[in-house]
């Protein structure tokens, strides 16, 4: 029975050294976890704000970039009509003008934006480089 009543008391020593551990050395390695844990999840619902906020000024961005894209086609469109109708009316037109007219109806074209037809372009660069002389112009 000694042997039991001591083998208790040890058990009993174990059992409160083991705690005292738990306390002294687990305790603060789970609050360090936890913290850990918890700053992890910050940062994340953090992120996430930070790309919901992102994408909306993105979003916002783009609406702004499309109208600035509408409002440029329809300036080139109103170019160049104005001058279909002015150097074929005109009868002549330079070179110089008719690249940049060109350039000018390949970017309209590229935003999708089909309202002056083909034949357009092609008039302007079937015109002449230099105006027609008129023979009564001509000195004998």
């Amino acid at each position: 029975m000694q042997f039991l009543d001591n083998a208790g008391e040890a058990a009993a020593s174990i059992s409160a050294i083991l705690a005292l551990l738990g306390l002294v050395f687990f305790n603060p390695l789970k609050r360090r976890l936890k913290a850990r844990k918890a700053a992890k999840e910050k940062a994340a619902a953090e992120q996430k704000a930070y790309r919901a906020e992102l994408k909306d000024t993105l979003a916002g961005m783009n609406a702004k970039l499309c109208s600035l894209s509408d409002d440029i086609g329809d300036l080139q469109y109103e170019r160049l009509s104005q001058a279909y109708d002015f150097y074929t009316t005109r009868g002549w037109c330079t070179s110089s003008k008719k690249l940049m007219l060109c350039k000018m109806h390949k970017s309209y074209r590229a935003k999708n934006r089909n309202h002056l037809s083909e034949h357009f372009e092609q008039e302007i660069l079937d015109l002449p480089d230099k105006p027609k002389k008129i023979e009564s112009e001509e000195i004998p």
